[in-house]
């Protein structure tokens, strides 16, 4: 695919555990589509506390590519807390994030550059989700108790493959330090009366290592988390 535009400057994150027979492939990806794309870029791995060998995978592809930069959580924090790490380390103009399972072709953010004059939030949804039907089944009961409380009404709220105006993403005040991550930035961002554009993207079964969104604990936060802020909203409002 041939760009007309380039992105001025464009930091692309992973938020990662333990996801070290993953990353070498994914930051290759993540190479060539941001020299493609963008006139300079640098690539970021969050490390969220991985107990395998993740950081030394990073330290040493760091010899290969001279942009990628290595972020560390000595402890296990949660996804939300690695997205929010995520943003606070990026430096250019842009953000792209995607999960460091490689179950997304990173040559699709290819066709979301085209609209970047437009809008200033641009998110991918599956297609077809491929982690099977309860996980399907699990995502569709989030995204109804999501819509129920703050109507954000996107196709896929916690599809992990989102572009951000910099300045858009890091104005916002985030709390969650689980999977309510991206509900609560997207309501916010919907709040401020930002406009979304929506594209589909592929999804692809994980190859290696073992996906933690199915955890019940991991479930249970995104669920209060929701929760919490929806009563502090309530509350704020009613103190007006």
């Amino acid at each position: 695919m041939s760009l007309e535009k380039k992105l001025t400057s464009l930091s692309i994150f992973f938020p990662c555990y333990n996801e070290a027979k993953n990353i070498p492939e994914l930051v290759a990806q993540a190479n060539k589509v941001a020299a493609e794309i963008a006139e300079k870029n640098e690539l970021i791995v969050v490390d969220d506390g991985s107990q395998d060998e993740t950081v030394a995978v990073v330290k040493n592809l760091q010899q290969q590519y001279p942009q990628l930069r290595l972020v560390q959580h000595k402890k296990n924090q949660g996804y939300g807390a690695a997205l929010q790490t995520g943003f606070a380390a990026a430096q250019y103009d842009w953000i792209f994030f995607a999960d460091g399972d490689q179950q997304f072709d990173l040559q699709e953010l290819k066709t979301f550059v085209p609209y970047v004059d437009d809008y200033q939030v641009i998110i991918g949804y599956r297609r077809q989700r491929a982690e099977g039907s309860l996980r399907a089944f699990n995502a569709r009961l989030f995204k109804l108790y999501i819509d129920l409380l703050f109507r954000v009404h996107v196709k896929d709220i916690d599809c992990a493959f989102k572009l951000f105006k910099a300045e858009t993403i890091k104005s916002l005040e985030l709390f969650s330090q689980g999977a309510f991550i991206s509900s609560e930035f997207l309501y916010k961002l919907k709040k401020k009366g930002v406009r979304f554009k929506q594209l589909p993207v592929h999804h692809y079964p994980r190859q290696h290592g073992q996906p933690t969104g199915a955890n019940l604990k991991v479930i249970i936060k995104g669920v209060t988390d929701a929760l919490r802020l929806y009563l502090k909203m309530k509350l704020k409002l009613q103190g007006k």
